[in-house]
């Protein structure tokens, strides 16, 4: 079976104490798959000379883990978007190398990951988006296309896959590629197939982010002004926010009055994605699109103020709207934006407008998207409210997804009981299987393991028996890690079996 592909991107340079933010697109095999879950890492490596050794010492740590989706089916080719965001702390420094690492586990698959640099800059929260890297002199197009020889392929997969890395490459400022902008641009002109245009035109416009000069912004205005294919167009979007600060405002101004919604909600997105923060006028036109008549735009808009949470005021009106706001789809992205807003000086205005959406929000979805956000919250009697109230709610959609968050729980401790009651007492399989996942975030791991040894005498299903493996894969090789994971692989179903199998094997 074909694996399946992970690529990360939209990835900058943040100041301690900032928020990255990105997307992930995984691509769909040659036959249906299942997505059990996606994860992303955030990983510093830091590395220090040791006093009286030779050997420097190396100090690996995870700032950040967390499931972006999970149980979702993944179509023959098709390609799934992801988009996450996360802080970074305080204290993180500036001298590590920091990495985005994103796996997914697919049963019957070997699990596809990617991985991007991210960069943790020095001085603060008031250097964000002020360190441009303006060099001079960018490699020619024949340096480019030596390092990256795929460009010239004739195969599209080839070529696409050189596309991506020059992209990946193109994140480091270091390196100045503007001597291909008229290669790819030629690319996006003439190349016969859909997918390698948009990529080229994605490239295109990381190569020249911070970079781009008045020809390249009329370039570009004149793509925008043409009749293109969507998905195209969308690439336009992102690209004009990316060129804002260098002259495209008004580009971007003309998009956010454009006739076609699907282009105004692009726009909302790639202000929060791909613009810079400090672009002037920003939060006005996200705020703008933010009432904008139809109501994809406007959930893409509010999604998008979660770049302004250090504004108070914006959150207060975000948390309002949520409200008033008749749409659940609009509701969710408001309750989404407001998530980090603790960190500023609102956490009675999150917990409070979770509690009031948690207990009366007639919405599923609205009550499922705040279980994905609470695992950011700081212990609160409050929090144990909230997860109390949506585990027990009367979706079994919510109490999964609810149930599935104790994977990243493991910072509240005070809430192991809730989930051990409901792996134990749910009437859902699937919750209770899903409340065994994270099981291993709330006590030893000797305890862990005889815990779900008594749930798989007691559920034996194949979702309790693929809970207890990714509760207990994570924490290989210690031994009862081990046993637990021959005995699954011993048991009655044969691909949680094998995927035992090759985590044992050390696939």
């Amino acid at each position: 079976m074909e694996r399946s592909s992970s690529s990360s991107s939209n990835v900058e340079k943040v100041p301690p104490g900032g928020t990255v933010a990105g997307s992930l697109t995984l691509t769909g095999g040659k036959k249906p798959l299942k997505l059990t879950a996606l994860k992303v890492d955030i990983v510093s490596v830091l590395v220090q000379s040791k006093e009286g050794s030779s050997l420097p010492s190396i100090d690996i740590k995870v700032l950040s883990s967390n499931i972006v989706a999970q149980d979702r089916d993944l179509a023959p080719g098709s390609l799934n978007k992801f988009e996450f965001r996360y802080k970074i702390p305080e204290d993180a420094k500036p001298d590590a190398t920091y990495k985005i690492v994103a796996s997914a586990d697919i049963p019957g698959v070997k699990d596809p990951s990617a991985e991007a640099p991210l960069t943790v800059l020095g001085g603060g929260r008031g250097l964000f988006g002020a360190v441009k890297s303006m060099l001079g002199g960018g490699d020619s197009e024949d340096d480019v296309l030596s390092r990256f020889p795929g460009l010239t392929s004739r195969e599209d997969d080839e070529l696409e896959n050189a596309l991506h890395e020059l992209q990946c490459e193109a994140y480091d400022r270091d390196n100045n590629f503007t001597g291909i902008h008229k290669f790819l641009l030629k690319l996006v002109e003439t190349h016969r197939e859909d997918s390698v245009r948009r990529q080229a035109l994605a490239a295109w416009g990381t190569v020249l982010d911070n970079r781009a000069k008045p020809e390249h912004i009329k370039a570009l205005e004149a793509l925008a002004g043409r009749d293109l294919p969507s998905y195209l167009m969308e690439e336009v979007v992102s690209v004009a926010a990316k060129f804002a600060e260098e002259g495209a405002l008004p580009l971007v101004q003309q998009l956010a009055r454009h006739p076609a919604p699907e282009v105004r909600a692009r726009l909302a997105t790639a202000l929060y994605l791909d613009a810079d923060h400090d672009l002037q006028g920003r939060r006005e036109l996200i705020l703008q699109l933010c009432q904008d008549g139809d109501v994809s735009v406007r959930a893409n808009a509010f999604g998008a103020t979660a770049s302004l949470v250090e504004q108070l005021d914006v959150m207060q009106w975000v948390a309002a709207w949520a409200a008033q706001n008749p749409s659940p789809e609009v509701q969710a992205q408001c309750l989404s934006a407001i998530a980090l807003a603790h960190n500023y000086g609102g956490a009675d205005l999150v917990f409070d407008t979770y509690l009031q959406h948690a207990q009366g929000n007639p919405s599923a979805d609205v009550r499922k998207e705040i279980t994905e956000r609470l695992h950011w919250l700081p212990a609160d009697p409050r929090l144990t409210q909230l997860v109390t109230t949506l585990l027990s709610d009367r979706s079994s959609e919510v109490r999964r997804s609810m149930a599935w968050q104790g994977c990243n729980m493991e910072e509240h401790p005070e809430l192991g009981q809730l989930f051990v009651h409901t792996a134990v007492n749910d009437p859902d399989d699937a919750v209770r299987a899903d409340a065994l996942r994270g099981i291993d975030k709330f006590m030893p791991l000797p305890e862990a393991v005889q815990f779900l040894r008594q749930r798989l005498a007691a559920d034996r299903n194949e979702k309790a028996f693929w809970a207890a493996l990714n509760a207990v894969e994570g924490h290989m090789p210690a031994r009862e890690a081990q046993a637990l994971l021959q005995e699954i692989a011993r048991g009655p179903f044969s691909s949680a079996g094998e995927r035992a199998r090759e985590v044992l094997a050390g696939e």
